[in-house]
């Protein structure tokens, strides 16, 4: 089945999977039926390309990483395409990927690039989680009413396939409530302090890394792991959180010197997303908690997750995942795109 891209985002995980999905090509025919390509990829400052008969990537990459423009690479007229929604809307392809910046306040502009797409009639894979933390019930229910796809696995967790799972696997069991920690910037800083580095330090050694953005705000004031929550509950629990419902804490305040005492009470200080069920309620919670060295949470450090689920028939189920980066969540999408192959037959 042939894959037409429009995708929307052209930072490390859209090159990333650009880069995955042509090393697995040959895989992708042979095993998955599924051929592939872009036709249309859009960028806050390098412009925006869209080709029918598909762009050449290579082409798009080298342009990029040299800080050149896509526009030499554009074969529709300039009236057409020459914005997101316009491209969305040009018929160049049938579905959109969409890897634009988080806004965990609105969920904009990727909540409107959804809602455009499903107006065009596009499948969509997103890895931004403003739109399921802000209208995942709207998007999911116009997408199956549409009979079009609606996938989000990098969303929370990169490639760990908890949604595949859920979907899949845990169909049956109610979920009563989860402990995790989703954000490997905030995770990578605090394990850098252990060892006394200052907090302004321990950001510039994330952002020398590319862990942190230049602007670090929605990592260390907890943004980042609100929204990733408001999505598992969203998704996985029935709920219907905003980001600014969670109660929340960033690290902001948490010091070396707190980091190292916890250490010395064999205890380690994680900021930990939680959510669990009172009644007909929800509960949420992001803050800076304790833990123990024999909890499996203690272990997890630099930029690994973890994400502890517990069901009304399953007491215990965790996902760990380790050395998250720009390549695990690139293969989130592409093993997204795969289902849309083999749930739509696209």
């Amino acid at each position: 089945m042939q894959l037409n891209i429009a995708m929307i985002g052209f930072g490390n995980v859209g090159r990333a999977l650009v880069r995955l999905m042509q090393r697995k090509n040959d895989e992708l025919r042979e095993r998955h039926n599924l051929t592939w390509r872009f036709t249309g990829i859009s960028t806050g400052r390098h412009g925006l390309a869209a080709d029918p008969n598909g762009l050449d990537v290579n082409a798009a990459l080298s342009s990029f990483e040299s800080g050149g423009k896509l526009d030499s690479l554009h074969r529709l007229p300039d009236a057409i395409a020459r914005d997101n929604f316009r491209l969305i809307r040009s018929g160049v392809a049938n579905i959109l990927v969409e890897l634009s910046t988080l806004n965990p306040q609105t969920g904009q502009p990727a909540l409107n690039h959804c809602r455009a797409a499903l107006d065009a009639g596009m499948h969509i894979v997103t890895a931004n989680k403003g739109p399921l933390a802000h209208a995942y019930r709207e998007l999911r229910d116009r997408a199956a009413a549409k009979q079009l796809a609606f996938f989000f696995e990098s969303t929370v967790m990169d490639g760990a396939p908890i949604f595949a799972a859920a979907r899949e696997g845990l169909q049956g069991a109610d979920l009563l409530s989860f402990r995790a920690i989703l954000n490997s910037t905030t995770n990578f800083i605090l394990t850098a302090m252990e060892s006394g580095t200052s907090f302004d330090d321990a950001v510039k050694q994330a952002q020398v890394i590319g862990v942190a953005e230049a602007d670090p705000s929605n990592d260390v004031d907890g943004w980042d792991a609100a929204t990733k929550t408001a999505v598992l509950v969203n998704v996985l629990m029935d709920g219907d959180l905003r980001p600014t419902d969670i109660d929340r804490t960033g690290i902001r305040d948490v010091t070396p010197h707190m980091l190292q005492e916890a250490m010395t009470q064999n205890q380690r200080i994680k900021l930990l997303c939680r959510a669990w069920r009172e009644g007909d309620t929800i509960k949420t919670r992001v803050a800076p908690e304790k833990v123990s060295m024999t909890d499996p949470f203690a272990l997890v450090t630099k930029t690994d997750s973890i994400l502890r689920l517990s069901f009304d028939v399953l007491p215990g189920l965790t996902f760990i995942e380790q050395d998250s980066g720009a390549q695990t969540t690139a293969f989130g999408v592409l093993a997204d795109l795969i289902s849309v192959v083999r749930h739509f037959g696209v």
